[in-house]
């Protein structure tokens, strides 16, 4: 095929060249896995395979093909619903009303996914629809939704490093804040423990003997648990900031 055919009009040689067009940069980079014999699917075969596993439990829904399996509208309002149900009420959606699932599936397509409608019902519900149109358009779902689930996939794993990074932080801060308390609390004892004025009166030895059997039996052992509890800390979080190939704190 030439220039002067396109300039010329050549109406079969032009569609040839643009079906090819859209079978290289739209359809012959599929591949999906068959997930009951684990063979490798590509291009239409694959888009065939990927259209019955979206469809597949739907009730009068059957593709086995990119003809007569779409005439009736009801495998494009599947494939909808089954990534967006809250904008198809399937369950009444009837065969009988092929016109009305067609006009249905391809005004959300386009209203809700920006979905271009390459198709009219009326070219759809006939004998036997032509078939490089019908992949051209359900080509359009798949790049849609396939792109859909990778950006799900990497929100979730963003929203993923996100958390962790809060949980680290969180952590980091009750580490200092009950560090913090914890050597306010000991460096007040040391300076209480350091005063050597002694009471020169039995009674006030006994008072300053009790306060020290106070601190010892009383106030010193939360205080320990405080500190085991602050080591498991620390460790917890220096373990979890190596996992996440941080520095350690």
């Amino acid at each position: 095929m030439g220039a002067h055919d396109i300039v010329d009009g050549n109406a079969r040689l032009t569609l040839g060249l643009i079906w090819t067009i859209i079978l290289r940069f739209q359809i012959q980079d599929i591949t999906i896995i068959d997930q009951e014999d684990q063979t490798t699917r590509a291009a239409k075969d694959a888009l065939l395979l990927w259209c019955q596993m979206k469809t597949a439990g739907y009730n009068n829904v059957n593709v086995r093909n990119f003809t007569t399996s779409w005439r009736d509208g009801l495998a494009f309002n599947a494939i909808i619903h089954k990534h967006r149900a809250d904008l198809v009420q399937y369950d009444k959606l009837s065969k009988s009303n092929a016109i009305y699932n067609l006009n249905h599936a391809f005004n959300l397509a386009e209203k809700e996914f920006g979905l271009t409608k390459l198709l009219d019902a009326e070219d759809v519900f006939v004998e036997t629809p032509d078939e490089k149109s019908i992949i051209t358009y359900v080509v359009t779902y798949y790049h849609y939704f396939s792109k859909l689930k990778q950006e799900t996939v990497q929100g979730k794993r963003i929203a993923k490093v996100l958390s962790i990074e809060m949980e680290i932080d969180k952590m980091i801060q009750e580490y200092e804040s009950f560090t913090s308390d914890l050597l306010a609390w000991i460096q007040q004892v040391i300076e209480a423990l350091s005063d050597r004025n002694f009471a020169n009166s039995l009674r006030g030895v006994q008072e300053q003997l009790g306060q020290f059997n106070s601190y010892r039996n009383v106030e010193k052992p939360p205080k320990f648990i405080e500190k085991g509890n602050l080591e498991v800390l620390l460790f917890t979080l220096q373990s979890k900031m190596r996992a996440n190939n941080k520095v350690p704190y």
